[in-house]
């Protein structure tokens, strides 16, 4: 016989199998085409843990705003009573994740139906002991106790899934950049991962990745980057960055080199075209970045044609090359 659990789960969603490991329930669930593996306990402390590909480091807190409800002692404004805290390393980053479905689905969760024996009417009962978090590429929800309702759980999972799914949403809008400018994209967004746009120009395959960290000193910061391995270079390099870039989120600089790259009439123009935070010629590869999300398709294509650009060299390959 399976555990209660379980078939709540397989109920719950379609397609989904589930089977019980001593206190732990494993879960794989289909959601829009892509499979999703999930584990929960129901005792003795209750929590459900969602699989992530790669978030680059990225941390995100949620936890209600009852005043006292939360367990640590702490009382909150009346003013933020049915809103929730977000605790984060990295506010743009969170400001995408955070999007309408995700929002409406994690107020959503926060009732719990009730039926009162001496009443025909059903009753909302507000339940904000639960955490949310991103974290180590797994999204969870832990309550401190317990939770006796495999529904209830349920609910959480479902929850927990509206936050999973959300790179897979997020790919959609580079998607139709892909169309646009003849390229392929990833079916959901990898932070830090495989690239999630990738166009071929000439002979240069140019790849857009959202990305936290560009190295292991790097706090994280949310960028979109443009790169290309230079298939043509005479070694020499340039570092531009925008002046409304922070000092702390410049990239490494360029090595020392034996020249500096010629901006020529066209780079210039796509240059102005894009407006990155900050483009890094290396003697073997292009790195331009954009501070934050971006899908733009005008900016993201100029980006696309200036790597491509000074990645092929042109001045140096020459007409016979």
């Amino acid at each position: 016989m399976s555990h209660p659990l379980c078939q709540a789960i397989e109920l719950r969603f379609a397609g989904a199998r589930s089977g019980q490991a001593g206190g732990v329930v494993h879960a794989e669930i289909p959601v829009d085409g892509m499979w999703y593996r999930a584990r929960l306990a129901m005792q003795p402390v209750a929590s459900v843990v969602v699989e992530l590909p790669c978030t680059d480091g990225f941390e995100l807190t949620l936890r209600w705003n009852d005043r006292w409800i939360n367990g640590d002692g702490a009382p909150r404004a009346a003013s933020f009573d049915d809103s929730f805290l977000v605790e984060t390393n990295d506010l743009a980053l969170a400001g995408v994740w955070l999007d309408h479905e995700v929002r409406s689905g994690l107020l959503a969760s926060r009732y719990v139906p009730c039926q009162l024996s001496e009443r025909n009417t059903a009753l909302l009962l507000r339940d904000g002991r639960w955490i949310h978090q991103v974290c180590n590429d797994e999204v969870s929800a832990v309550r401190a106790e317990g939770e006796p309702s495999e529904h209830r759980m349920a609910d959480m999972l479902a929850a927990s899934l509206l936050l999973a799914t959300r790179p897979t949403r997020w790919a959609g809008a580079f998607a139709r950049v892909a169309v646009a400018l003849g390229g392929r994209s990833a079916t959901r967004i990898e932070v830090g991962g495989k690239p999630v746009l990738r166009v071929r120009r000439r002979s240069v395959d140019v790849q857009v990745r959202v990305v936290r960290r560009l190295g292991p000193a790097d706090p994280g910061r949310l960028r979109t980057v443009i790169g290309a391995h230079r298939v043509a270079s005479g070694g020499e390099t340039l570092s531009l960055i925008s002046e409304g870039l922070p000092r702390a989120a410049w990239p490494p600089p360029a090595d020392p080199s034996t020249g500096t790259l010629y901006i020529d009439p066209h780079a210039a123009a796509l240059i102005d075209a894009a407006r990155p935070s900050s483009t890094i010629v290396r003697p073997h590869d292009v790195e331009i970045s954009f501070d934050g999300a971006l899908a733009d398709r005008d900016r993201l294509g100029a980006a696309v044609e200036l790597a491509a650009h000074w990645a092929c060299n042109a001045h140096a390959m020459g007409p016979y090359r």
